[in-house]
């Protein structure tokens, strides 16, 4: 069973799947991973990160009327070159939980 979240539903440990459309023409995806950082400033969620895999992370920025959604190549932590890889990749379609 799943249930559609809002961003103020999130905590970190949660895990979750996340839907979003593309910038411009094509397909967008689906992710599914644990939410491993929610920044929360005052009482509503700004920003949260979904862990996908070992080498990837997505942020989401939703103190936008249509949340960015950036994909993060975080590599597999063993590399010391920097800063990951990052491209905003499209926008927030909608939260659910995976719970079971």
């Amino acid at each position: 069973m799943s249930d559609e979240l809002s961003p103020n539903d999130l905590t970190e440990g949660m895990t979750v799947e996340f839907e979003w459309a593309p910038k411009g023409p094509g397909s967008g995806g689906t992710v599914e991973g644990e939410i491993t950082r929610v920044w929360r400033p005052e009482e509503s969620v700004r920003e949260f990160t979904v862990r996908e895999d070992d080498e990837t992370d997505w942020n989401v920025y939703t103190e936008y009327r249509t949340p960015p959604v950036e994909r993060v190549e975080v590599g597999d932590g063993d590399e010391s070159d920097g800063e990951p890889e990052t491209e905003t990749v499209g926008r927030l379609k909608r939260i659910v939980s995976t719970r079971r």
